[in-house]
């Protein structure tokens, strides 16, 4: 079936690539499509319509580095099988997950490419983050992880509460620098 969907594709160069996109991420398709699916007959659905989708996407999909490609993947499939469960009004089950779903997303009010920006960002954070300063990270993560108040992270690190904000701010400032710098150190 894949075969004929592929073959809706002009470009070879095309159609190679879905191919093995889907080869390297089967696990991905199918793992993320058997969350939301009933059964293993409708994760094949739910996963051939969101390859249908993604060719539509073909020239996005290879601009995309790998974990944001994945993310697109993950998000497409599982926005696919929402789709598909509530044109197949399941069970109370299903529509009370697919009703957690939406409430979710509705909270999140974010699009697949804000969703994807956010998470190209978080792997920059990632891979900068040894090079941020301790005093910083230990405020950002006080702040942003542990969720500590202005008060207990003047008293973690020794200062007025009144003075939290402006350590903050200049955390944040210190973390995007860095985060800059080895952006242009790649290029």
């Amino acid at each position: 079936m894949l075969a004929i969907i592929f073959s809706t594709l002009d470009d070879p160069r095309d159609r190679d690539f879905m191919a093995q996109l889907y080869i390297e991420n089967e696990g991905l398709f199918f793992s993320t499509a058997l969350k939301f699916a009933p059964s293993y007959h409708d994760a094949e659905e739910i996963v051939q319509d969101s390859i249908e989708k993604l060719i539509k996407k073909v020239s996005t999909l290879q601009r995309l580095e790998r974990c944001t490609l994945a993310t697109y993947i993950v998000l497409t499939v599982r926005n696919t099988a929402i789709n598909y469960l509530r044109k197949r009004n399941r069970s109370s089950v299903w529509s009370d997950a697919y009703d957690d779903l939406l409430a979710e997303e509705i909270q999140c009010q974010l699009s697949m490419d804000e969703l994807l920006i956010l998470a190209e960002n978080r792997q920059k954070l990632v891979a900068a983050w040894d090079d941020v300063p301790e005093s910083d990270r230990l405020l950002l993560e006080g702040k942003y992880f542990l969720e500590l108040s202005d008060k207990e992270l003047a008293q973690q690190v020794g200062c007025k509460p009144s003075s939290i904000r402006m350590k903050l701010t200049r955390a944040r400032r210190n973390a995007l620098k860095v985060i800059a710098d080895r952006e242009v150190e790649l290029i």
